[in-house]
Order: structure tokens, then sequence, then C-alpha cells
């Protein structure tokens, strides 16, 4: 999927208000989910809308700044090529980090291969340069559910995510174990209700999603 033109503009508080709580979620098309480009204010379909109008809700009295900074089709190394401008020229106060599922995909849609130790590289470069910032960061597994051609994706997303789980704990960095809790539900449920293809999730996923993410923010929001 081709990455559009980013964003134009981002509706500060008024004068008056106060300082905003900012969350940037910074990932890929699970993120992006249908975004307007040309709005940077734009919290597109998916999760991060959910999320959104969920923590309003919680936290009547906060002033929240949420943006969208999801771009389709991206890996860790195209995040990390932009996370100067989209996450760390911010000054986030949270940021939540969901990549790693193009870095599969990009196996057998482009015959690119990224190795292990280039995720390694590339999660980690990524993670310092937001945790640079002074934001709390949570970070949101990638996921693939059994449908269609998407379980070739399992040993190679297994070992992403392995990485993923290894730099949490070294750094004490939440995870939201997205990958984890699908695979169970999906046991017993059509995986269908929580993926269209696999990959990109429903409503219902996106639900689920961003009521685990909200489970850790709520541990730092007041």
């Amino acid at each position: 999927m081709k990455t559009q033109p980013d964003v134009i503009k981002v509706q500060e508080p008024q004068e008056g208000q106060g300082t905003a709580v900012k969350i940037v979620f910074f990932g890929d098309s699970i993120t992006e989910s249908c975004r307007n480009h040309m709005d940077g204010n734009d919290l597109g379909v998916g999760y991060v809308k959910i999320a959104a109008g969920k923590l309003r809700l919680l936290y009547p009295d906060t002033k929240f700044c949420f943006l969208n900074r999801g771009n389709g089709g991206e890996r860790t190394a195209e995040l990390l090529q932009r996370v100067e401008r989209d996450v760390v020229a911010e000054k986030p106060d949270h940021v939540v980090l969901e990549v790693g599922i193009n870095d599969v995909w990009c196996r057998f849609a482009r015959g690119e291969e990224v190795t292990p130790e280039a995720f390694r590289s590339n999660y980690t470069a990524l993670v310092d340069a937001i945790s640079a910032t002074g934001a709390k960061l949570y970070l949101l597994q990638p996921f693939a559910l059994k449908m269609g051609d998407k379980q070739r994706f399992r040993p190679f997303l297994n070992t992403f995510n392995a990485i993923i789980r290894e730099i949490a704990a070294e750094r004490a960095l939440p995870l939201i174990p997205v990958d984890e809790v699908f695979m169970g539900l999906t046991q017993d449920i059509d995986p269908a209700q929580f993926a269209t293809d696999g990959v990109h999730p429903t409503h219902r996923g996106c639900r689920y999603i961003a009521d685990m993410l909200i489970k850790e923010l709520k541990k730092c929001l007041q």
C-alpha cells in the first residue's frame, strides 16, 4: 500500500485551555485505519479512534491531544525514517508503537527478507528514539490470524514477537499482547470476527485492541 503525503494541520489546544495530554499512535496500516492524511487531527476508523473516544469518556476532566501517525505498508525501517518528524518533534506524553507485520509480509510480497538481527536493530532504535523524549512508551504486538495465506507468516512473526517481548522486558515497557490474545480467542471463535484478512482488524478486533491498550494507559493517567 502506498504511503500518502503526511499531515497538513494539527489543532493545538486554544489559549487558556491549558496543556493537553498528548498521545501519539505510531505504526502501519493497523494504526492508520483509513485516516485522512490531509487532516492532522483525523484518527481514522480503527482502534485509535475507539481508544480516544473511550479515554475522553473515562477522563472527562482531562484535555487530550490524540495524533494518529500510522502509514499503511510500512516496516520498522520506514518508521525509523520518520520517527523524528512524527513522534519526537511532537513532544508527546505517551506513545503507542505498533509495527512488525510488514517486516514479515515483505518477504512474501516483495521477496525482501528482514532478518531477526535487522528487526531487532530497527525496533531497538525506534524504542531508543521515542524513549529519549521522556514519553511513556507502549509496545503493541503485531498479529496474524489463521486465515488464507497468512498462516505462512506464523514462524517469522513468532520470531519478531519474541524479540519485541525481550525488548519490552529489558526496558520495563508495557507490552500489549494482541497476537497472544487473538490466538487464544480464535481457538473457539471464527478468526473472521477479529480480522478481515488475518492482519487487518474488524471493528470487533479494534475494540479488543483499544481495550487492551486502555488497560495499560490507565496505569499512568490521572
